[in-house]
């Protein structure tokens, strides 16, 4: 791009070269994605408030990633099978479900089971929105990262809106209005699914392939299972940030309105960087972004234990989701440019389920390392464990380098 062309000018390019579809998407996205923003948080602040120890904080967080680390394989090839359309419109209905259970019914047991209905729900529109957008035709090939990251704006808005919104809720209502409010703004996703075009894939979709299945090929190919081992970490730190975050502000006898605002900084975070993909993925290979931002996601998480005031970890919040915002996009880009067509569903699907095993395992060992010896270990394994994640994000742009 010459560089006499002005800011307005380069957006105006950038936005040429958008799949209008993608609008229709993250429309639906920004309501849906209340359920995991919103619905996380205070299901584990139900938990920590009616009784229940941090690990038990940590069971209910984990829960909604319960199904989707059991099945994402299975939703993978059924979005292969009959097209994504369909299975977004039936996961926005397990969602509400999910959510009204604790609004009528405000105990630990009901919370339990909306959460894994919830996270079901979630894990599976999600998996099929990005399937449909690998199915999207683009003129660049990294053009691909931008729009793949320009769908989970949608859920960095709601990422903002969720926590804040039910914080006010949960402090001047209670739990129960604050799931059934969540419920009614999925019931409002599913109404405008109905109203806009979703994408099913603007190119005709492919049975999957016969022959080895998705995880033989991704354990005999050790470059494609580097990119899903980090898919393992990105959800570790994802989910190690929003349970522990609330659990530190308990701790420290924050309000959950602060709570809800810290994790909404985080959100600003994610969407910032997202939105500036589309440009950043024409300056540098998935690879040396994913190497750049493990390593402040690393140095974050050593800092968070230092932090003592809100706004400081607010601060630290904003920066770990400029980090955290750009893993996913270049991981699922890396799959679908290693896989084919037929097997992006199982592709995309086992990505989710590795990724939603991190979720389910992560908080609950998290919470029982906290009610052991506090908070500031979790903090520090997590950021070992994304060093690790740099340096092996080197050595996969290393590898890419090579001649197959």
């Amino acid at each position: 791009m010459p560089p006499s062309l002005t800011v307005s000018q380069k957006l105006a390019r950038t936005f040429a070269r958008v799949n209008p579809q993608i609008f229709s998407l993250i429309a639906v996205s920004v309501l849906a994605h209340v359920t995991m923003s919103g619905g996380r948080v205070s299901a584990s602040l139900f938990a920590l408030q009616h009784g229940g120890s941090s690990f038990s904080a940590g069971i209910a967080y984990s829960l909604y990633g319960l199904l989707p680390a059991l099945l994402s394989l299975h939703m993978g090839r059924w979005v292969d099978r009959i097209g994504p359309r369909t299975v977004m419109r039936v996961s926005l209905v397990s969602m509400i479900i999910g959510l009204s259970l604790p609004a009528f019914w405000a105990t630990l047991p009901a919370v339990f089971v909306g959460a894994a209905l919830g996270g079901f729900g979630f894990g599976t529109y999600m998996l099929a929105a990005n399937v449909s957008v690998s199915f999207m035709d683009f003129e660049h090939e990294a053009d691909r990262i931008g729009m793949l990251a320009w769908l989970q704006l949608g859920n960095s808005v709601s990422a903002v809106l969720g926590p804040s919104l039910v914080g006010l809720i949960i402090d001047h209502k209670g739990f129960g209005p604050a799931f059934g409010t969540l419920a009614v703004i999925v019931l409002g996703s599913l109404v405008v699914s109905y109203r806009v075009y979703l994408p099913n894939g603007t190119r005709e979709l492919h049975q999957p392939e016969t022959g080895d299945s998705i995880v033989r090929t991704v354990f005999t190919n050790p470059r494609l299972l580097r990119i899903y081992l980090l898919t393992m970490t990105v959800a570790l730190a994802w989910d190690g940030f929003n349970f522990m975050v609330p659990v530190l502000g308990h701790e420290r006898h924050y309000s959950a309105t602060t709570i809800g605002m810290i994790l909404s900084c985080f959100a600003v975070g994610t969407f910032a960087i997202r939105a500036a993909l589309p440009w950043l993925s024409r300056q540098l290979s998935e690879w040396r972004m994913l190497c750049l931002s493990f390593a402040v996601a690393a140095s974050v998480f050593f800092l968070l234990p230092l932090a003592k005031a809100g706004f400081v970890l607010g601060a630290l919040g904003f920066v770990f989701g400029l980090a955290a915002g750009t893993g996913q996009p270049n991981i699922l880009s890396l799959i679908y440019r290693a896989l084919p067509v037929g097997k992006a569903g199982e592709g995309a699907g086992l990505r989710s389920m590795m990724g939603n095993m991190m979720g389910l395992t992560g908080p609950s060992l998290y919470g029982a390392i906290t009610a052991l010896f506090g908070a500031v270990p979790v903090f520090l394994l997590i950021g070992c464990i994304m060093s690790v994640s740099s340096w092996q994000a080197h050595h996969g742009h290393r590898s890419s380098a090579a001649p197959a």
